[in-house]
This record gives structure tokens, sequence and C-alpha cells, in this order.
């Protein structure tokens, strides 16, 4: 994962988004940088000559408290909207997996890539790519997110998974823009508090 993607909100003065490639990261308003430099995460104010290292798990809770992904995709009427271009690809197979006569999982095997776009608002998802798989589906029937280092899979009605790789966003920002959704409208709903989200969302 470049270290854009999960620095995609400037974790000093909320910028969005950040600037980046590879294992660095900058904001264009406020002139910090955060560098991968041999296992340390090292962050930078060029204009003072200051250097920090600085946790992983720090940058998170920066970025969570300045709002994560939420005041970027909300409207100035106060609604939830946002939108990404990505390449999309739909499952079309599933094999089991075994090991000394146990099942362990399925191994998934993902169809040909098309660009697309995927959209939220507060009440539902949409995933666009021309092809018949294209759909809206409501958040509470999403039935489980997970972000690997590039993508992001969504698990929908009808058995159907759809992995999404962005071409000018963070999946970091999506994963947890899409887990935030899915729990508020679960818990608007009445159905409780989402505890887990893979490899299928739990309620506590």
């Amino acid at each position: 994962m470049a270290l854009v993607d999960f620095c995609y909100r400037c974790p000093e003065c909320g910028h969005d988004p950040m600037g980046g490639a590879g294992d660095a990261a900058w904001c264009d308003s406020c002139g910090v940088r955060i560098e991968r430099q041999r296992g340390r995460l090292v962050a930078s104010i060029p204009e003072n000559d200051i250097q920090f290292d600085i946790k992983a798990t720090d940058l998170y809770r920066k970025i969570y408290e300045l709002g994560g992904p939420m005041p970027r995709a909300t409207r100035a009427d106060g609604t939830v909207g946002y939108s990404a271009r990505a390449e999309i690809c739909w499952r079309i197979s599933e094999q089991p997996v075994w090991h000394r006569g146990a099942l362990l999982g399925f191994a998934e095997s993902m169809g040909p890539k098309a660009p697309g776009t995927i959209r939220v608002d507060g009440e539902a998802v949409t995933v666009d790519d021309g092809r018949p798989e294209s759909g809206r589906w409501r958040l509470l029937d999403v039935r489980a997110v997970q972000a690997a280092s590039k993508s992001l899979q969504l698990s929908l009605p009808g058995d159907a998974l759809v992995q999404l790789s962005f071409l000018d966003d963070s999946p970091r920002r999506w994963e947890i823009l899409m887990r935030r959704l899915v729990a508020d409208a679960y818990e608007h709903a009445g159905r409780g508090r989402v505890i887990e989200f893979q490899p299928r969302i739990v309620t506590g």
C-alpha cells in the first residue's frame, strides 16, 4: 500500500487529500511530509527543519480525530455523497480449500477487470461498470467489507462479490467510509452495533 493510501488525509491540519507516491506522503496545505524509512515512519516539516518519528497507530488516531473520511464525503447540506473511479471485477467462482480433511475456506476466482464507478450515500452503495452485475444495494444488505493493500471487496446479496481497485483514491479511505456508513445504517435500523465486518458482518 502506498503511504498516501494510509495517510489519505493530513494528520496535522486535516487537508484532504494528501499528495504522495510510494513511501512518501505530503500535505500541500501545511507542508508536513511523512516517509517510510527502513521500517519506521518519519514526519517532517521542511520549512522548520523539524523531523520526528511517528507511529502508524498515532497517524490513524490523528486522522480519525479529524473526522477520517467523513468531512470529504459529506455534502454542504449534511447528507453523505461520495464517489470514485475504479477497476472493477466480480467473482466468477470459488473452490473449497481443504487441509487434512478440514475445510479451511474458499479460494475465489475473479473475472476480468472493467473501468467503472462506486458511489455511496447514507442509504446505499452503487457499483457500475456497465455489466449486468452492476447495481445499487442498501447499506443494510452489504454482507461484508474487506480491504487489501490496493483494493476493496464488498460481499453483496445474491452471493455476489465485487473487488474495486481505485484509480485515484485510497482503499483505506473507502474501507473506513463503508464501515462507518454500514455501522450507522445498522444502528439506525435497530439492528445493534456492528462488531465485525469480515468475513461477514456481525452485530453484538
